[in-house]
């Protein structure tokens, strides 16, 4: 099957209705996270590159029939692969960076800036888009008038960010063990947090992965029933991705999760747990994580 490329009509469907179904999305889980914010308002918000960016993330995911976690050496391909399936379904391969660009991509600034810091990060230049240690590096490391604005503290972190982290060996730092075979792992961030106990939230992202991730039936029973709309959140997006075999879940390409954060003292995360049973991850690791935002030059010329 050939690549899929979006037409002029599918691109006009998908704008008219990313602010509305980001909106809504956001409504539900403005709710669940920090329940005093649906008191505000309801009208809708001011549309911002954050929410375009969970908006175009959410229509894609919406419409997975069919995925494959496919690494970029593998796919030979500038990002994700997108192919039809019929009845509005598509089939997504792709890896946690590759998903990531390819929806990146809707905001053209911001991608090229990521893409155009990839030739500072070495062994990266030559890759077909910005892995997740890019992202990672980037994000720790953005200058005044970047198109991203950095997000220091989970309890911060909003649908539309991206969320990105170092495995040792691919920090750009000084380290004399073996590197991890993957640099990391980024994703596109759908929820508000959601408390787990001191210094600890979920976060609801849509990502390509090869693990499995806590879903709305493996959250702990306190987290859903304090926070009944988790479910309903959860289902906006087809679950196809997860396969059980000898009894344990794994995963295979695209599809929505919670992942539990840890937090320092001054509340940066530092740690991260996919699943239920997991090990909790921290050592060596660094996390970073970008708000994609009108860079100040063309906000001051408005």
């Amino acid at each position: 099957m050939a690549k899929f490329i979006l037409t002029l009509s599918h691109r006009v469907h998908i704008a008219m209705n990313v602010f509305a179904k980001t909106a809504a999305l956001g409504a539900i889980l403005a709710g669940v996270a920090f329940p005093a914010l649906a008191q505000q308002k309801s009208a809708l918000p001011v549309p911002t590159p954050a929410t375009h960016l969970a908006g175009v993330t959410g229509s894609l995911a919406s419409v997975v029939g069919k995925t494959k976690y496919v690494h970029e050496q593998e796919n030979n391909s500038p990002a994700a692969v997108v192919l039809p399936l019929g009845d509005g379904k598509y089939e997504v391969e792709a890896d946690c960076s590759g998903w990531v660009s390819h929806n990146l991509k809707k905001l053209p600034l911001q991608y090229e800036a990521v893409h155009a810091y990839q030739s500072q990060v070495p062994g990266e230049a030559e890759k077909p888009y910005p892995r997740a240690n890019v992202y990672r590096q980037y994000f720790a490391n953005l200058k005044p008038g970047a198109p991203f604005t950095p997000v220091r503290k989970l309890a911060d972190v909003r649908p539309g960010d991206i969320l990105s982290w170092c495995l040792p060996g691919h920090c750009g730092i000084p380290y004399t063990g073996k590197p991890a075979n993957d640099t990391g792992h980024v994703m596109v961030v759908m929820s508000q947090p959601i408390p787990a106990g001191r210094g600890k939230a979920y976060l609801m992202v849509l990502d390509s992965s090869s693990v499995a991730h806590y879903s709305a039936k493996t959250l702990p029973p306190a987290v859903l029933k304090a926070h009944p709309g988790l479910a309903q959140a959860y289902a906006r997006y087809p679950d196809v991705r997860d396969t059980v075999v000898d009894g344990k879940v794994s995963a295979n390409g695209v599809g929505p999760g919670f992942i539990l954060f840890g937090t320092d003292a001054r509340g940066a995360i530092n740690s991260f747990q996919f699943g239920p049973g997991d090990h909790v991850n921290s050592e060596d690791i660094l996390f970073a994580v970008g708000r994609p935002a009108q860079p100040a030059a063309t906000v001051a010329s408005k």
